[in-house]
Order: structure tokens, then C-alpha cells, then sequence
């Protein structure tokens, strides 16, 4: 039998002094109030960077391949849509598909007002993989092989501006070689994707309306978008889609495209490491406080366990079990508010958010159990290794004047 554990067992709170029983209930509680906080700012970050991510991607694909040329315009060199490349990149393990795409900037004119903007068209069944969970009126582009469509998408932020709605007709401008070419095509849906760099410069369109203004076919296009099975390694994913694609072409990935976007994701994991340090500091300097009240207040129970022959290492040991149960008690309870008001937020989105400031409507929450599990364990091996400092102050106690104590 572990007679340290035996002894710790029937050393329990409700035995001890009124005031003992406090603090470490106020301990408990800091603890599990520490763990709550640390798990909802992991899930927030996470959420925002999962959410943020996936509207940008979506739009773009995680690497774009286009025609390797300074220009800065908007308007991206013209090359073949047959490439001998596609084979060998769709046979790469992590590609999941690839999506040709053309777009030309031009001027969106209303009976009152004009607008320049970015018309991208895209092939048929694009909007079914993003696009259309973004539409808030109307419907997505039901375009298909056989015609020509004569449709676009606008965002909510261009409609608004422009005072558009769906089923209107509009007048979209291009200048092609020194020629002005018009289009008329129809309002099909309004989409709203948060992002505003994406919503105040986009409309989408069929690929082929594009096509028709640089050329009389449908064989040339601006790029192609790879999505990929996830964004680990993109860096190197890239690269080595860029190597099967020669000279004459160069791939980018979407942390290329949306750098500031990103960067600023990026930022937000420094502020969950510092609230991670200090959330943590806040559990350990609270147990350790308790484990030490708790020693002072059983050292009587100390002078006598010392004079039948008890050692230090025993006594230590008593004190760290019952310092583990009370920080197992507080993860427990941390664990199920945090989660708890986690899960209450994604299920009734309690929390809103101004969309044009932080790209979503209301506080998104995601965590794995990989980050759960890094949470608790990093606490709990940490607060136990940091309270074998206040049991050393067993060492100190004298039995003599320990069962005399007051």
C-alpha cells in the first residue's frame, strides 16, 4: 500500500479549519477560471484564422498559377488553357483540383454612377464549392458548357453602394487593346463573403464572357487555382508546383496574394501565448499558495507522522497528492466552462462582431482536442512541478515544536 496516498485520501478540505477550506476552494477556482480562458482564446484565435482562411481560400484556392509578369495593373497575361503540367500536378498527393480562371478589370455603370471593379469568370460548378454559401440574395451562377451566360454575381458591398439588386441589368466596360468592348449582363446574386478586400473589388461572372473579350475562342485564360487537401507546408507545396510549370509560368500561395491578411492571422498567435503565460503563472502562485496554507495548517499532523518515524519524502509526497487532487478538480471544472461557452457560442452566436472590422459577424470558436490536451497537460505538469517547492517546507518543521503548534 502507498501510505503517502492512504494518508492523502483521508486528508480532505471539510476536515481542516474553516479559513483552509476557503483558500483552497479559491485555489481550485482560479484554477479552473485560468484553464476557461485558456481554452476560449485558443478557440476564438483558432476560429477566426479557420473561418478567415477558409472565405480566402475559397475565393482564390490555396496557389495560384499565372503568367510570370511584373505587371500590377489587375490584368494577368493570356496563356493556354491546355498545359501538359495538369497531369503531373493533379497526381500530386496533396492536390485536390484545379480550376481555370479569367479576369479583366473594368468599369461597372449604372444610370447614375460607375465603378471600377475586378470581373473574374470562373467555370461552371465554382460556385458550388464556395461561392453560393456566401450568396444573401438571389442565386449563383447556373452557367454550363453548351451557351454562353449572360449573368454576374455582385457583392452586397458593391450593391449597396450602387443602390443594385438582383434580377437588373448593368453595363460592364472593358478596354482591350485599345478598344472598348460592353457588355449587358444580368444581376443573378448578391454575395457577402466579409472579407472587404474581396467585396469591395470583385464580380464574378461566366469564364467565357470573360474570354470573349480578349479573344474570339475559349482556349486562353488568366490562371489557373490549385486547392489543395490542407494549408501545412504550403510554402513547399508551392514550391513544388512551381517546378513542374517552366519558365514562362510562376505559382502563388494565398498567403502571397493576401499577405496583410495573413500576417495579421499570424499576430493574433503571440497574444493567445502571452494570456497561455500569464493564465498559467495565475494557476501555479494560487496552488502554490494553497498547498502552503494547507502545510502550515497540518503541522501538527507533521510533527507527529515525523516523530513515529515518518520521512520528509513521505510527507512531501502526502501533501503533492492532495495538491494534484484539488488542480485536478479545477481542470475539470475549467474544462466544462470553457468548452461549455464554446460550444453555447457557435451553436446561438451570442457574441457579434462588426463584419467590416473583423471580416465575420459574430465570434467564431474552434478547438482541436490536440490543443485541449496541450492545455491541461501543460498545467498540470507545470503547477506540479512548481508545488514540490512548497512542500520542501516539510523539511523544515521540527516535531517537537510542530506537535506543540498552534
Amino acid at each position: 500500500m502507498n501510505l503517502s496516498l492512504y494518508i492523502a485520501r483521508k486528508l480532505t478540505a471539510e476536515s481542516g479549519h474553516s479559513f483552509t477550506e476557503r483558500i483552497i476552494r479559491i485555489a481550485s477556482a482560479s484554477v479552473a477560471i485560468s484553464i476557461a480562458v485558456m481554452l476560449l482564446s485558443i478557440g476564438i484565435v483558432k476560429g477566426f484564422q479557420k473561418e478567415i482562411k477558409e472565405k480566402v481560400i475559397g475565393f482564390n484556392g490555396h496557389v495560384i498559377i499565372k503568367n510570370l509578369d511584373l505587371n500590377h495593373s489587375g490584368e494577368l497575361v493570356l496563356f493556354p488553357k491546355s498545359q501538359s503540367f495538369l497531369k503531373k500536378i493533379k497526381q500530386l498527393p496533396y492536390v485536390k483540383s484545379i480550376v481555370p480562371f479569367c479576369q479583366k478589370p473594368g468599369i461597372l455603370r449604372t444610370a447614375t454612377d460607375a465603378e471600377g471593379i475586378q470581373c473574374k469568370g470562373v467555370v461552371p460548378g465554382y460556385g458550388s464549392i464556395f461561392i453560393n454559401k456566401q450568396i444573401t440574395k438571389g442565386r449563383g451562377l447556373e452557367n454550363n458548357d453548351s451557351t454562353d451566360l449572360n449573368e454576374i454575381l455582385i457583392s452586397e458591398t458593391t450593391a449597396n453602394r450602387l443602390k443594385l439588386d438582383t434580377g437588373q441589368r448593368v453595363e460592364l466596360y472593358f478596354i482591350h487593346e485599345g478598344q472598348i468592348r460592353r457588355r449587358k449582363p444580368k444581376i443573378c446574386g448578391i454575395y457577402n463573403t466579409g472579407i472587404n478586400e474581396i467585396d469591395k473589388n470583385w464580380v464574378l461572372a461566366d469564364i467565357r464572357m470573360i474570354q470573349r473579350i480578349y479573344t474570339q475562342g475559349y482556349d486562353s485564360i488568366n490562371g489557373f487555382e490549385v486547392y489543395l487537401s490542407s494549408l501545412d507546408n504550403l510554402k513547399d507545396k508551392t514550391k513544388a508546383i512551381d517546378e513542374e510549370l517552366g519558365t514562362s509560368l510562376t505559382a502563388q500561395s494565398v498567403n502571397e496574394t493576401y499577405f496583410q491578411i495573413f500576417q495579421w492571422l499570424s499576430l493574433l498567435d503571440m497574444n493567445v501565448l502571452v494570456i497561455i503565460f500569464l493564465m498559467v503563472i495565475v494557476s501555479v502562485v494560487n496552488m502554490m499558495t494553497a498547498l502552503l496554507v494547507l502545510i502550515i495548517d497540518r503541522t501538527p499532523m507533521i510533527g507527529l507522522l515525523k516523530a513515529m518515524g515518518s520521512r520528509n519524502k513521505l510527507i512531501r509526497q502526502l501533501f503533492l497528492y492532495n495538491g494534484a487532487k484539488y488542480l485536478f478538480r479545477g481542470l475539470i471544472l475549467g474544462n466544462i466552462i470553457g468548452l461549455g461557452l464554446g460550444f453555447i457560442q457557435n451553436q446561438w452566436g451570442l457574441i457579434k462582431l462588426n463584419e467590416q472590422t473583423y471580416y465575420l459577424n459574430k465570434v467564431p470558436f474552434f478547438i482541436s482536442l490536440q490543443d485541449i490536451l496541450m492545455i491541461n497537460g501543460l498545467t498540470f505538469v507545470v503547477c506540479i512541478l512548481l508545488l514540490t517547492i512548497p512542500a520542501m517546507y516539510v523539511a523544515r518543521i521540527q516535531p517537537v515544536k510542530a506537535i506543540g503548534f498552534n
